[in-house]
């Protein structure tokens, strides 16, 4: 029987080795920026001008002063007449100071007890009020205009923090194939 030659055959397997880390994101996203405003309301106020008429002829009639340009001119005359009535009560005095060499001290007492004597009524004047009247419209007209809210928002962009994730490949270890002769050393025939 022939046996022909044996041969031993080792395969070792390559073996690659891999480091991983695990890779990581983070996202931050802050709050959008937001104004909010309301503007006024545009308003229209419009008043019709009137007038107030003030009637105070019955009041005036009731103090016994009548109208304005009568009073006016009564007081005028009673000023006059005052200042005519001192003119005189002066020039007699300076002519009694010339007859009466000591009559200074009477004067006074005549100037200072001349008003003393005073009359007094008591009553409540005027009874009536003055009429008082509106002429024109006496409401007012308001218009209102709104106006819508003005939103003004401002986004911020978002913020990625991003670590890859890696793979590092080696080799662990090699592969290799060995062929071994471990039969007999006689050649066949």
């Amino acid at each position: 029987m022939r046996v022909g030659p044996l041969i031993n055959i080792t395969i070792t397997p390559a073996q690659l080795g891999l480091d991983i880390s695990m890779g990581s994101m983070r996202l931050e996203q802050s709050h959008a920026s937001m104004a909010l405003k309301q503007p006024q309301a545009v308003m229209r106020v419009q008043n019709p001008s009137g007038r107030l008429q003030i009637d105070n002829r019955a009041v005036r009639q009731e103090l016994g002063v009548g109208s304005q340009l009568v009073s006016a001119r009564e007081r005028a005359a009673a000023s006059t007449r005052t200042a005519l009535e001192g003119i005189a009560r002066r020039a007699q005095e300076g002519d009694r100071m010339m007859r009466q060499p000591h009559v200074i001290a009477q004067l006074a007492k005549e100037a200072n007890y001349r008003n003393s004597h005073v009359e007094t009524n008591v009553g409540v004047i005027p009874r009536s009020r003055p009429e008082i009247t509106y002429v024109g419209d006496p409401n007012v007209h308001i218009e209102a205009i709104p106006q819508a809210p003005r939103l003004q928002v401002t986004p911020h962009a978002p913020r990625v923090d991003l670590v890859p994730a890696t793979v590092h490949a080696y080799l662990k270890q090699r592969g290799s194939v060995d062929i071994e002769y471990i039969g007999p050393r006689e050649i066949w025939a």
